[in-house]
């Protein structure tokens, strides 16, 4: 458990969660991926700026990943970089470093970009939920398609 303050049951129990959350985004499958977020979200991103609700992410994200153009893109967690912290009676801040790849029209994927995050996670009477998401410095990879 790289880095991390919590128990190895906390850090697996954010682990997992982060390996669903990204299974229903990389299958482009938003109503699942939905169900991870508050409604009144709060997401930063480093180059496309602030999203203030859940729904404002959902319609970006059906546009760009999985809209008509046949680009696809996947998110890949660097495992060792994952860092997990509780806050007392809220939930945990999770930390660390993804990559995502791309397809286009069906041509194998390539690695364009390295990035970090910074999830804020509330666990109450509706489960575990992510509250506030951070994105930056994106960094290109390779040839970006």
């Amino acid at each position: 458990m790289p880095n991390s303050t919590s128990s190895e049951s906390f850090y697996q129990i954010i682990a997992d969660l982060d390996a669903n959350v990204f299974e229903a985004y990389n299958a482009c499958n938003l109503s699942e991926f939905k169900d991870n977020f508050v409604d009144d979200l709060e997401f930063y991103h480093d180059e496309s700026g602030l999203i203030c609700s859940r729904q404002t992410m959902l319609d970006a994200l059906s546009l760009m990943l999985c809209g008509e153009d046949k680009v696809r893109t996947r998110r890949a967690l660097i495992k060792d970089s994952l860092q997990v912290y509780p806050i007392d009676n809220f939930g945990a801040i999770q930390v660390g470093e993804h990559q995502y790849f791309k397809s286009c029209n069906g041509q194998p994927e390539q690695l364009v970009e390295v990035a970090k995050f910074t999830h804020i996670w509330r666990n109450d009477d509706t489960g575990w939920k992510i509250t506030r998401v951070m994105s930056y410095d994106h960094q290109p990879v390779g040839n970006n398609i």
